[in-house]
């Protein structure tokens, strides 16, 4: 049993129109397959995307990000490290 379905394509549009030369480029009995096939690839291209976004979603949930501090900023950290307690609070009150 076939179905038959009208196609019309909005040629102010030019995505239409670019699926319209396309389509009119494939033979005239090789038309419907050329339709079935962009359909079901488009599908599955979709399912792809949805699956690869999923798979890197969960990767980005798993890492576990650590900062190091910028070299002068660890070194600042040693020289204060280095200062007697008394002296640190002193400067803070300044």
């Amino acid at each position: 049993m076939r179905k038959r379905y009208y196609l019309s394509f909005d040629m102010d549009d030019p995505r239409h129109q670019e699926a319209e030369r396309l389509f009119t480029q494939q033979a005239s009995r090789h038309r419907t397959e050329f339709v079935v096939s962009s359909i079901l690839t488009a599908k599955q291209n979709s399912h792809m995307e949805q699956i690869v976004r999923q798979a890197v979603r969960e990767e980005i949930n798993k890492l576990s990000l650590s900062v190091t501090p910028p070299k002068e900023e660890q070194a600042v950290a040693a020289q204060l490290e280095d200062l007697p307690g008394s002296l640190i609070h002193a400067l803070e009150d300044f």
